[in-house]
């Protein structure tokens, strides 16, 4: 354990999520990125409804 702690290396930042007046944007971003993805969801899942609605190999009986 010593030894892993000795050669501990701190990741690199990667993205910084301030603005240009130095607020943390972090959150916001997750928040726009979360809502972002739910909606394409909810679409590709809409979109697969009206496929398989319309493709009768797909219907259940």
């Amino acid at each position: 354990m010593k030894r892993e702690t000795a050669n501990y290396k701190k990741l690199p930042q990667i993205i910084d999520f301030r603005d240009g007046d130095g607020n943390d944007r972090m959150q916001e971003e997750i928040q726009a990125n979360y809502s972002r993805i739910k909606q394409e969801v909810q679409q590709i899942i809409t979109d697969e409804m009206e496929r398989i609605k319309n493709d009768p190999d797909l219907r259940a009986c």
